[in-house]
C-alpha cells in the first residue's frame, strides 16, 4: 500500500465536495446581505487553501474497513471534520494572536486588513473571524444532517461530532491556563494531548467513520486503543515542528509556541534538565513577543542539549508502536488495518 496515493486521491474527493459545499452556501448567503456572502466566500478560500485532510481521510478509511460503501456518503461526514477544523483553528487564530496560518492570513487578519477605517481594527477582525468559526460549526452539523444515513446513524455521528467540539474545548482550557501556571506536569501535558489532540485529531474522525459503518461497541474500543496514543505523538510531533520545523512548510510561525507561554513537552522537559543560566534564559524568554532570532536560536540549542529533544521524540515513537500493537490484532478488513499501521509511520516521520 502506498499511503501517500491513498492521501491525494481522498485529498482531491474532499476537496472538490467542500468546495461545491461552500458555492452553495455562498449562494444562500447572497440572498440574505452581501456581507454574508462575503463572510462565506472567506470561509470558502480558508478552507481550500490546503491542509493535509488527515482528519476526514481518518473517517472514510474507517469507514471502509469496516465494510462500508457508500462512498458519496461518507466524503460528505469527512467533509465535516473539515469544517470542524477550520471553526477550531479560526478561533484557535485568535486565542494565539496568530497572524499566518496555512500560508495565508488567519481569520482576523483578513478582516482587519479590508476594513481598515474601522476605529479598533483588532476587535473588529477578531469579532468577524468568531462568527466564521461559529458558523463553520453550524456546517459541519448541517452537512451531517442532510447527509444519506438513516436517521439513527446521522443522530449519533452528531453527538460525535458535538462531543469532539467539547472535548477540545476542555483541552484548549487547559492549554491556555498552563501558561500561567509553575508547576505543570508531564501528566497535565498529556491530557492536554489526550483532550486537545488525540480526539480531535484521531480517534473523533475514527468513531465518526465507524458509527457510519454500523460499528461494534467493541470495534470502537479498539479504535480507541489506537487513536488516543496516536493522537498525543501526533501533537508531540506538531510541538517538535513547531519549533524546529520551516515556517514555509508548516505555513505557520515558528515561534509561536514560545512567544504564547505554551508549556509543551520539549520546553518542560528542558527546564527539568537544564543548568541555572539556561532555566533562566528559557524563562525570561516564554511569552517574549519581540523574542529576537538569536534568542530562538538558543532557545533549539538548549532543548537539544539538555536532551529533551530525544526525549520527546522517542516518546513519540514508544506512542505510535502502542497505537500499532492495538490495530494489528483487530478485526478490520486487511485495506483498512494497513492503512492505520501506514498512517502511524506517516504521522510521525513527517515534516509538516
Amino acid at each position: 500500500m502506498i499511503i501517500t496515493n491513498i492521501l491525494k486521491y481522498y485529498k482531491e474527493k474532499i476537496e472538490l465536495r467542500l468546495k461545491t459545499f461552500l458555492d452553495e452556501k455562498i449562494i444562500e448567503a447572497e440572498k440574505i446581505s452581501d456581507s454574508s456572502r462575503e463572510i462565506m466566500q472567506h470561509i470558502k478560500e480558508f478552507n481550500l487553501r490546503g491542509g493535509k485532510r488527515i482528519r476526514s481521510i481518518l473517517i472514510i478509511m474507517a469507514y471502509k474497513s469496516l465494510g462500508g460503501k457508500n462512498e458519496n456518503a461518507i466524503i460528505d461526514i469527512a467533509v465535516s471534520a473539515e469544517l470542524m477544523q477550520s471553526f477550531l483553528l479560526i478561533h484557535d487564530d485568535i486565542i494565539d494572536d496568530d497572524d499566518l496560518r496555512r500560508g495565508g492570513p488567519t481569520m482576523h487578519k483578513i478582516y482587519a486588513e479590508k476594513y481598515k477605517n474601522y476605529n479598533n481594527l483588532k476587535k473588529f477582525g477578531e469579532s468577524m473571524a468568531i462568527i466564521a468559526g461559529d458558523l463553520l460549526a453550524s456546517l459541519g452539523n448541517e452537512i451531517i444532517a442532510k447527509s444519506d444515513f438513516d436517521d439513527k446513524k446521522k443522530l449519533k455521528l452528531l453527538q460525535k461530532f458535538n462531543k469532539v467540539v467539547k472535548l477540545t474545548g476542555y483541552g484548549e482550557i487547559i492549554d491556555i491556563l498552563s501558561g500561567l501556571k509553575t508547576n505543570v506536569t508531564e501528566e497535565d501535558i498529556s491530557k492536554m494531548h489526550k483532550l486537545k489532540t488525540a480526539v480531535y485529531t484521531i480517534e473523533g474522525p475514527l468513531h465518526m467513520g465507524a458509527i457510519a459503518a454500523g460499528a461494534s461497541d467493541e470495534q470502537l474500543k479498539t479504535l480507541t486503543k489506537y487513536a488516543i496514543p496516536l493522537g498525543q505523538a501526533f501533537q508531540i510531533k506538531d510541538d517538535i515542528l513547531g519549533m524546529f520545523g520551516s515556517e514555509a512548510k508548516l505555513g505557520k510561525p515558528a515561534d509561536s509556541d514560545i512567544k504564547e507561554g505554551k508549556k509543551t513537552l520539549l520546553i518542560l522537559k528542558a527546564i527539568e534538565n537544564s543548568n541555572k543560566e539556561q532555566k533562566e534564559f528559557i524563562k525570561n524568554n516564554l511569552r517574549s513577543k519581540n523574542i529576537t532570532k538569536e534568542e530562538m536560536m538558543k532557545i533549539r540549542k538548549i532543548i537539544k542539549e539538555t536532551g529533551s529533544l530525544n526525549y520527546s521524540q522517542h516518546l513519540a515513537e514508544k506512542l505510535v508502536k502502542k497505537a500499532k500493537d492495538a490495530i494489528k490484532n483487530s478485526d478490520f478488513e486487511k485495506q483498512g488495518k494497513d492503512f492505520f499501521l501506514e498512517i502511524a509511520d506517516y504521522i510521525i516521520k513527517r515534516d509538516y
